[in-house]
């Protein structure tokens, strides 16, 4: 099965493959591969797209339909694109019959198949076929850490020089999405570039994502790790002013992701930045909370936190009755936490 990386750079170097089969629960690396391959001067050159490109959606086609387009001839042009997307919801039975294409493409047409859901793709036979023939590939659920990875390695890419500790401000800001990450980043960059500058701090980040650089959720994990209570009242307050601006939601995925690797260090046993910084795959400034929150609260507190969390997110979403409204269950929660 091919990587993203894989695919994005041979894309890029004219080698297409006749069968893309591309599935799995995070539908944004999915969208990038089904772009390239439709961005012009790919696949098809200017102005061949008109007659040769065709854009299906499962709901509304049908096998038959897919393969009739995929054997269709190239009308001045080398290729044909045809790009099913929402594969996953294809009329029932629909996806078996794709398999004998699949095993048999045509030469001069490129299909992509997207297949955006945990459960749904390919049958087996037509997925081995499509791994063989052309390029598979799974795109996994992304988590926390998985998001701050890749926003770390895009701000590697962008050519700015970034201040430690910006993937995990957006991640705990923003949440894990990664559309609205690489859509703030590129916001950023344009004001960089219009400046002429050549580095990013995380205040300029905290500016343009319209964050209060003293009252976010990354400073309240950090006076949660120091167990600065004062001041972790005083972060949740602000933040609980506008639950529009600062989702509780959001707030309680950092608090999670943060006692969930705080667990991770007691098991370890881990003491000093440094060896949570390998262990973990975080920066320096997330290690030294972690580590700093080590010595802060037991293992059996930190494992109370993450139980004190989820009972927090039970109510958030209405699934445990409170009479409590969304500020008032997180500043209980964060005094829970520091008692």
């Amino acid at each position: 099965m091919a990587s993203y990386t894989q695919i994005m750079q041979d894309i890029r170097k004219g080698k297409f493959a006749p069968v893309y089969y591309l599935f799995g629960e995070e539908g944004f690396f999915i969208d990038k591969i089904a772009e390239a391959l439709e961005a012009e001067g790919a696949v098809l050159q200017a102005g061949e797209a008109d007659f040769n490109r065709a854009l299906m959606y499962g709901p509304d086609t049908t096998a038959a339909r897919i393969v009739s387009e995929c054997r269709s001839f190239p009308v001045m042009a080398a290729r044909r694109l045809v790009i099913v997307k929402e594969a996953h919801r294809l009329p029932k039975g629909e996806a078996e019959k794709l398999a004998g294409y699949i095993k048999q493409p045509a030469g001069s047409t490129v299909l992509a198949l997207l297949f955006k859901d945990r459960k749904a793709g390919l049958p087996k036979a037509a997925a081995d076929a499509a791994d063989k023939i052309g390029v598979s590939f799974q795109s996994k659920k992304m988590y926390d850490s998985d998001v701050q990875k890749w926003a770390d390695e895009y701000l590697r890419e962008s050519g700015f020089e970034a201040e430690a500790g910006i993937g995990a401000a957006l991640v705990s800001n923003l949440g894990p999405n990664l559309n609205l990450i690489e859509n703030e980043l590129e916001k950023i960059f344009i004001n960089l570039r219009a400046e002429g500058k050549t580095k990013l701090a995380l205040s300029f980040v905290y500016q343009m994502i319209n964050v209060d650089k003293e009252f976010n959720v990354f400073e309240l994990i950090h006076a949660l790790s120091e167990r600065q209570t004062a001041r972790a009242h005083m972060i949740t307050d602000r933040l609980t002013q506008n639950v529009k601006i600062n989702p509780p939601v959001l707030i309680l995925s950092g608090l999670f992701q943060f006692f969930h690797n705080v667990a991770l260090v007691h098991r370890g046993q881990f003491k000093d930045p440094n060896s949570i910084k390998n262990a973990l795959g975080v920066n320096y400034y997330q290690a030294r909370d972690y580590a700093a929150a080590g010595q802060k609260y037991s293992p059996t507190q930190t494992f109370r936190n993450l139980t004190y969390i989820q009972e927090a997110d039970l109510m958030l979403k209405g699934a445990t009755p409170t009479l409590m409204d969304e500020s008032h269950i997180l500043k209980t929660l964060v005094w829970k936490m520091l008692n």
